[in-house]
């Protein structure tokens, strides 16, 4: 394929994507150009920047049902090498290269099911969410390959897919709806500066007790127990 024909299938494919309605719909048509890549199923996961220690985690995927059930169960989000990789945007990662000793069992039971091989790949979404595209194969592990073009189209395929589910307000794309007054986004750069409420007022002009109103509403906003948390919050939603 050349670079002329993956731009006439971006132009393609861009327009199904925007005639799609639902997350049925765009299951299947991710499922047809996983497909048309020479891959078997796919799996789209999208975590959400917050909270950090227990991030809300939404899954799409065509794996096997058996696959789906006994990664849930046994939790396999907290040990799966993919997700630990892919945990910065702008990755490509070959299966074969999050090959371990500590993941080789992860790795065996996944093939029991059909999973032989795969790529996956991670993008930042404009809300920043962070989202995970993976595609398995049952070619033997050292014998899957993709060319730049098909790295390509998995990538754009992901970029579709987070731009479709903010369109489609999906429930797996709504991370904290918070917008910030002026004041509010003052107070809370210089919190995150670690200035205490009297340094902040004086800097800002304004009372103590200002200051600390702001702090504690925010704080119910964010669902935070301490201002530290409320502006690391801000920070990793990119409203700092």
């Amino acid at each position: 394929m050349t670079f002329d024909d993956y731009f006439a299938w971006r132009k393609e494919v861009e327009a199904l994507f925007f005639l799609l309605n639902n997350t049925d719909e765009l299951t299947d048509i991710l499922q047809q150009q996983v497909k048309a890549l020479g891959l078997e199923h796919f799996a789209l996961l999208i975590r959400h920047p917050v909270p950090f220690t227990r991030p809300k985690t939404f899954l799409f995927t065509t794996y096997p049902k058996s696959w789906v059930k006994q990664y849930e169960n046994e939790n396999y989000y907290a040990i799966d090498p993919i997700l630990d990789l892919c945990q910065l945007p702008g990755k490509f990662i070959l299966w074969q290269d999050a090959l371990s000793e500590c993941t080789k069992l992860f790795w065996q039971e996944a093939k029991a099911h059909g999973l032989t091989s795969g790529v996956s790949c991670s993008l930042m979404a404009l809300n920043r969410a962070l989202g995970i595209l993976s595609a398995s194969s049952k070619k033997a592990l050292n014998m899957l390959t993709l060319q730049p073009e098909q790295q390509l189209r998995l990538q754009y395929l992901l970029d579709l897919s987070l731009q479709t589910l903010q369109r489609l307000d999906d429930v797996s794309m709504r991370i904290l709806d918070i917008t910030l007054s002026q004041r509010e986004l003052e107070i809370l750069k210089w919190t995150a500066e670690g200035k205490t409420a009297v340094e902040i007022s004086l800097i800002l002009a304004i009372s103590p007790h200002t200051v600390n109103f702001h702090q504690k509403n925010l704080q119910k906003r964010f669902n935070a127990p301490n201002k530290t948390q409320v502006a690391s919050y801000a920070a990793a939603m990119g409203l700092l």
